[in-house]
């Protein structure tokens, strides 16, 4: 399995009132034990956790369970959640959760601290955030309970700081996003995602504005391979992803060591990212309709706003 040129066909283009959950339960309810997303293989190097790959059905499941989480936590339609992770299956599942109960996903680059993370909380209205206990050497989850802008902080891996709630340990309330969505309709024009540009300009899209965003796979498998301050593109990526129906799989997260062994300026590194993201994000702005108001760009390093 690969594609199903027949769903494809029917819901690219042809949203109608449908979110972008609704091309998750599709894939569930046509293929759920095909593979859907795997980690790269070594994750552990960056998180101390294992690679995992789950199937459609898995997801679905693990979603709805984070979605249920982030319900009891004072999470709703309308609010927006900040992602800090790394490219793997708990980073996409943690935008899937978000979009499942008409929450707004803010993914946010590994190599963002504490004050561009406050300026971007603060901006976007953002007060719960979804990390790990650690991304390599960095304590992300501590940093995160250590921050007044983030309440609440949900967090995997091991080690749970005090003030962040396990996620590997919670338990939800059982069957709480489809009593929800029962009670709140998730909508087409709901805001779905939050972006940014390495400059701070944010760019918002909802449901509607994303359904023909990124190129059509044409393969058995999307490999997600964006550099490591850049963990995800929801638009060029998980949506093409979630139409097709492929397997979508992360890279190895360590450089070849060719490449580690070259010294490379860091104000290089952070020119030559900065004027990818500006080409990306002119590209993306041409592909997507209709964004809402805001600064076209895609997440980033970014540098320190002043505050």
């Amino acid at each position: 399995m690969a594609n199903h040129p027949e769903v494809v066909a029917a819901a690219h283009g042809q949203w109608g009132d449908e979110t972008l959950d609704c091309l998750l339960r599709d894939r569930v309810a046509l293929h759920p034990d095909d593979p859907a997303v795997a980690d790269p293989p070594d994750i552990h190097l960056l998180t101390g956790r294992g690679p995992e790959e789950w199937t459609w059905s898995r997801l679905d499941q693990e979603v709805d369970r984070l979605a249920a989480l982030m319900l009891g936590h004072g999470v709703g339609r309308g609010d927006t959640v900040a992602i800090q992770l790394p490219a793997g299956v708990e980073l996409v599942q943690a935008g899937l959760a978000c979009w499942r109960i008409g929450a707004t996903a803010m993914p946010l680059a590994v190599s963002l601290r504490d004050r561009t993370m406050t300026y971007r909380a603060r901006r976007g209205g953002a007060r719960t955030i979804v990390t790990s206990t650690r991304i390599g050497g960095y304590r992300a989850a501590a940093v995160a309970v250590a921050l007044p802008c983030f309440p609440t902080v949900l967090a995997w891996g091991p080690e749970v700081p005090d003030g962040a709630v396990d996620l590997d340990s919670a338990v939800p309330a059982p069957d709480e996003p489809a009593a929800y969505l029962a009670r709140e309709r998730v909508r087409a024009d709901d805001r779905a995602a939050l972006l940014w540009t390495a400059c701070d300009g944010e760019i918002p899209y909802r449901h509607r504005d994303l359904r023909d965003a990124g190129a059509e796979v044409t393969g058995d498998t999307l490999t997600n391979a964006p550099g490591p301050t850049c963990p995800t593109d929801f638009p060029e990526v998980v949506v093409p992803w979630l139409r097709s129906g492929c397997r979508l799989v992360h890279p190895e997260t360590q450089r070849p060591a060719a490449v580690r062994s070259q010294p490379v300026r860091s104000e290089q590194v952070r020119s030559e990212a900065a004027r990818s993201e500006t080409a990306r994000s002119e590209s993306l702005r041409a592909r997507t309709h209709r964004p809402e108001a805001g600064t076209a760009g895609l997440t980033g390093s970014g540098r320190t706003p002043r505050l």
